[in-house]
C-alpha cells in the first residue's frame, strides 16, 4: 500500500482510538461537575482550536496521543470547588478509569455492528471443504471443494477445532486424512505446511460455512464474548513471550510492536480489505484499553493506584510528590517507545 494512503489511515485510526478513550474521562467528568479545561488531540504546537463554553477543543500537531485538561488535577490548589481533587475519591477514580473502560467497550459495538451487518459465518460440522488453494498441501493431495474431513491418522474430526489440534501434533510429518466424497470413504496422504503467521500446521483449504445474520440482542452478547476471547488472547500473548524464552521475552525480537509495527499490521489488513481493518481497530483499542489500566504512573492505571493508596490512607498524596513519580514514568514510557520502535525496525 502506497504510503500516500496508509500513514493516513493509521493517523485516522489512532486519532479515533485516542478521541474514544479521552472521551470516557470527558463525560465522566462533565457528568460529575468536574471543570474541563481543555480535550486535545495530539500533543505538541497547536495546530488550530474552537472554544466552546468554558473548554477548548484542540488538533496539536504530534498525532500520537491526546489529553483531557481537567481543573486542579496538576494540583494547584486554586482550581475552585469544581476542580478535579475537589470531588469525592469514587467520582475522581472513575473519571480514572472511564478513558480504558471506553476502550474495552468500543470493541463490543464494532464486533456487534459487523455480526449485524455482514452476517456471522459459522464453519459447516463436519467440516467441508468450501475451496481449496492452489499449490497447497491439500490441492498437491487431490482435495476438492465438496469433500467432507471425517478423520486424521485415525482420530475423528467432529468439530472444526479437531482438524487442528490435529495437525498440529503431528508436527510437520505426513497424516492420513479420511474424506468423503460424493457418499465414499478415500484416504488421502497429506503433509501439513507451516503458517508462518500463525505457528501452526495447515493443509491450505477453507472449510464452507453457513452465514447468518443474528438479531441485535444476540449480535450485542456475540460482541461481548469476541471482546473476551480477544482480551483472553492479548493476556495469553503477552504471558507467553514473558514465560517462554524461545521467543525471546516482551522486548524481544518477536515482543511488541510499537508505531512501525502497527503501521505494517495496517497495511497488511488493508490489503485484506475492509472487514481486516476494522478488526485491526477492535484489536488496537482492546490494547490501548489494557494497556492504559495498568498501575504504571503517568499511566492512567497509575493514577487510579494512587486513589486506591488514598483510600487505604485516609488521606492523598502530596499532588507535588504524585507530579513528579509520573514525570519519571512517562519518562521511562518514551525510554520503552523508542526500544520498542527500533525492535521493530529490525523486524
Amino acid at each position: 500500500m502506497s504510503p500516500v494512503v496508509l500513514v493516513p489511515l493509521v493517523v485516522l485510526i489512532f486519532s479515533l482510538l485516542v478521541i474514544v478513550h479521552e472521551s470516557g474521562h470527558f463525560l465522566t467528568a462533565k457528568l460529575s461537575g468536574i471543570k474541563v479545561e481543555q480535550f486535545s488531540i495530539g500533543f505538541g504546537p497547536k495546530l488550530f482550536g474552537v472554544q466552546r463554553g468554558e473548554t477548548l477543543y484542540a488538533v496539536r500537531g504530534v498525532p500520537l496521543g491526546g489529553f483531557v485538561k481537567l481543573a486542579g488535577m496538576d494540583g494547584s490548589m486554586d482550581a475552585g470547588p469544581r476542580s478535579f481533587n475537589a470531588h469525592p475519591l469514587w467520582q475522581r477514580f472513575l473519571v480514572i478509569v472511564a478513558g480504558s473502560a471506553f476502550n474495552l467497550i468500543l470493541p463490543i459495538f464494532i464486533f456487534a455492528g459487523v455480526f449485524m451487518t455482514v452476517g456471522l459465518a459459522q464453519v459447516k460440522t463436519p467440516i467441508e471443504v468450501g475451496s481449496v488453494d492452489a499449490g497447497t498441501p491439500a490441492a498437491n493431495a487431490g482435495l476438492r471443494s465438496g469433500d467432507v474431513i471425517r478423520s486424521v491418522n485415525g482420530q475423528a474430526i467432529v468439530q472444526f477445532q479437531d482438524l487442528p489440534n490435529s495437525l498440529n501434533a503431528s508436527k510437520g510429518a505426513p497424516v492420513t486424512v479420511t474424506i468423503e466424497r460424493g457418499g465414499t470413504l478415500l484416504t488421502l496422504v497429506i503433509t501439513p505446511r507451516l503458517d508462518q503467521s500463525t505457528g501452526g500446521y495447515v493443509l491450505g483449504f477453507h472449510p464452507a460455512a453457513i452465514t447468518s445474520r443474528p438479531s441485535p440482542p444476540q449480535a450485542t452478547w456475540l460482541g461481548v464474548r469476541e471482546t473476551g476471547n480477544a482480551i483472553v488472547g492479548i493476556v495469553g500473548g503477552i504471558y507467553e513471550l514473558a514465560t517462554n524464552k524461545s521467543l525471546g521475552g516482551i522486548l524481544g525480537p518477536n515482543g511488541l510492536e510499537g508505531p512501525v509495527g502497527i503501521v505494517k499490521t495496517t497495511a497488511r489488513a488493508a490489503q485484506a480489505g475492509v472487514l481486516s481493518v476494522v478488526g485491526v481497530v477492535a484489536l488496537l483499542s482492546l490494547s490501548l484499553g489494557l494497556a492504559n489500566i495498568l498501575p504504571f504512573p503517568a499511566l492512567d492505571g497509575g493514577r487510579a493506584a494512587f486513589l486506591v493508596l488514598e483510600l487505604v490512607r485516609g488521606r492523598p498524596v502530596d499532588p507535588a510528590r504524585e507530579q513528579v513519580v509520573h514525570y519519571v514514568g512517562l519518562a521511562l514510557l518514551f525510554g520503552l517507545v523508542g526500544l520498542v520502535t527500533y525492535n521493530d525496525v529490525l523486524r
